[in-house]
């Protein structure tokens, strides 16, 4: 699954929304749309920046990427 997907996932599973993700990040709700569907590149800077909206170590995500 990539990484866009299982941020996705988590938002969803956690009750979270985008629009409170990109309030938190500082990251545009447009952009994070096109980020979680795919239409965009998730870069590091907008990754760490979703991490800790999140409250997460940035590791997480990619930890459970290299579990396959």
């Amino acid at each position: 699954m990539e990484i866009n997907r299982r941020i996705r996932k988590y938002i969803k599973d956690n009750g979270l929304t985008f629009t409170y993700v990109a309030k938190e990040s500082g990251i545009g709700l447009k952009k994070l749309s096109r980020m979680m569907t795919g239409k965009q590149r998730v870069d590091t800077v907008d990754y760490e920046k979703i991490c800790s909206a999140l409250k997460l170590n940035p590791s997480y995500f990619l930890i459970k990427t290299l579990r396959k």
